[in-house]
């Protein structure tokens, strides 16, 4: 992985935006890594996986919780704490 300093990446930001295009590139700051530089096309297919990844958990929650493997709270419980928190009401 390419790495570049802050100060360089912000002198040179046509550089690291085609170091990017062929792989991550890391940016640091005072020495240590700070962010990751990715093309769109990775940032999205990382974004995929990572909804994908929730949406399996999420579901062999509800699995178990159908299976009444975790009784703390039940199904309506939780669907109500999950709306709560949409709402913003925690």
């Amino acid at each position: 992985m390419q790495t570049f300093t802050a100060n360089d990446a912000k002198q040179n930001l046509g550089r690291v935006m085609d170091a990017a295009l062929q792989g991550p590139v890391s940016i640091t700051k005072h020495g240590r890594p700070s962010v990751i530089v990715t093309s769109d096309s990775e940032y999205r297919e990382f974004i995929t996986l990572k909804y994908n990844k929730l949406k399996e958990a999420v579901s062999a929650g509800f699995e178990q919780l159908d299976q009444g493997l975790h009784s703390e709270f039940s199904t309506d419980e939780i669907a109500e704490r999950v709306l709560q928190r949409k709402n913003g009401n925690s």
